[in-house]
């Protein structure tokens, strides 16, 4: 464990304070687990290439030179530039890797074992390192050596088939479902991997992989077509087993509406006052209405059409039917309760107070976020100061180029 001593919040801490996370990762997926990992108190020590920094740096939109995605996945972490090609930036990087806990990388395989850092190196360096690799496909795979991004996953592994209109081509989801919840994933497993630290006292090596994720978020639509033979379709806003479920357009905007059982549906028929042709319950079983899904949809689309959404919303709302408007993100920022709650933090980046996403969960020893995401090489000198490099030697190295 190490000893540094990493920033702190509040004087809280979080759980992971004393440990030491190199982030040697790139793009979403490797740098969200960073952030995570920092946000529960974790010194996360973010490592680039001296010129070709991650490529997140120039993502749109960005202001004073900041990009808005980078400062998202690498809040709270400190940075420090260093060329693994170059001697001296080896030896620095491998000093890094001594002191730390956990190491995260998203390398291409083979690239750790060119550097002379395949596992049993690691081990060498570190006998209590957690090694978290995360790669688009397992390896020992057929794809393990292809790259992996966001789009392609999506479409490979099926996710796109279900997304979109039924009568449209398949779209992307316009989250970065699969890279984010790599990041999460990527974080258990290496809260998971410092338990089992804790409890044999040995390295362990995990490996997270955006095909994992891609499948486990697919979930029941696998069990399903693997049970009953049934390939999911795309329905848009609506679901295929739920009906009515969908968004529904009022007079001044759509609002989703989820009566996706009997009960609500007898409550959303009341509080809209839909009748079937005697005057009674329309379509009273989940099972007709799915079979009837277009009969459902416009019935329930001619009551709100031409009403304003807050009432039926506040109609609804008092019914006991689940309900929404379809926000922008700029209409969902401004909801107050995101700050009330901590699930947005302001924090000053650039000149600018910039709301960054920082709980997935409420808890008294979290920390949060804690500043800004680091310029490169910000903290260089700092963190090779605490690596034991006197002044002279820093000065050389940056020099050559080996760190910046």
């Amino acid at each position: 464990m190490s000893t540094a001593k990493p920033p702190e919040n509040n004087g809280r801490c979080g759980p992971l304070h004393g440990i030491r996370v190199i982030d040697a990762s790139r793009v979403l997926a490797g740098p969200f687990c960073g952030s995570l990992l920092a946000d529960l108190g974790a010194d996360v020590i973010r490592v680039e290439h001296p010129t070709k920094h991650d490529e997140v740096r120039s993502w749109k939109p960005a202001k004073n030179g900041v990009s808005a995605a980078f400062a998202a996945v690498n809040h709270s972490k400190r940075g420090v530039v260093i060329d693994l090609a170059a001697p001296d930036g080896l030896l620095v990087f491998r000093r890094l890797l001594a002191t730390a806990d956990v190491l995260i990388e998203n390398f291409r395989p083979g690239t750790l074992e060119r550097l002379d850092l395949g596992p049993p190196a690691l081990r060498e360096i570190n006998p209590r390192l957690i090694h978290c690799a995360i790669r688009a496909f397992p390896a020992g795979t057929a794809g393990e050596d292809l790259p992996g991004y966001e789009a392609s996953l999506q479409a490979y592994s099926g996710i796109m088939s279900v997304t979109g209109e039924h009568a449209s081509d398949p779209v992307r989801c316009g989250v970065s479902v699969i890279d984010l919840g790599t990041g999460m994933a990527s974080t258990i497993a290496i809260l998971a991997a410092l338990r089992e630290r804790d409890r044999t006292g040995k390295s362990q090596y995990v490996e997270p992989a955006l095909l994992r994720t891609a499948t486990n978020f697919l979930n029941y639509q696998i069990a399903g077509y693997s049970l009953a033979n049934v390939l999911p379709q795309r329905f848009g806003s609506g679901h295929e087993m739920l009906v009515p479920y969908k968004n529904f357009q009022c007079a001044d905007g759509a609002l989703l509406i989820a009566a996706g059982n009997d009960r609500l549906w007898a409550r959303l028929c009341e509080a809209l006052a839909l009748k079937d042709e005697q005057g009674g319950l329309p379509l009273p079983t989940l099972a007709l209405r799915i079979a009837n899904r277009k009969t459902v949809n416009d019935l329930v689309g001619s009551a709100v059409a031409g009403r304003k959404r807050q009432a039926v919303r506040d109609a609804l709302t008092a019914a006991g039917i689940p309900c929404s408007p379809v926000n922008t993100v700029a209409e969902y920022v401004a909801d107050p309760t995101l700050i009330d709650a901590g699930v947005l933090q302001n924090v000053g980046i650039s000149g600018e107070n910039v709301a960054l996403a920082g709980r997935l969960f409420d808890a008294d020893f979290l920390s949060g976020v804690r500043h800004a995401p680091p310029a490169p090489g910000e903290h260089t000198e700092e963190v090779l100061q605490s690596l034991g490099f006197g002044a002279a030697e820093i000065e050389q190295m940056r020099a050559h180029g080996a760190i910046k």
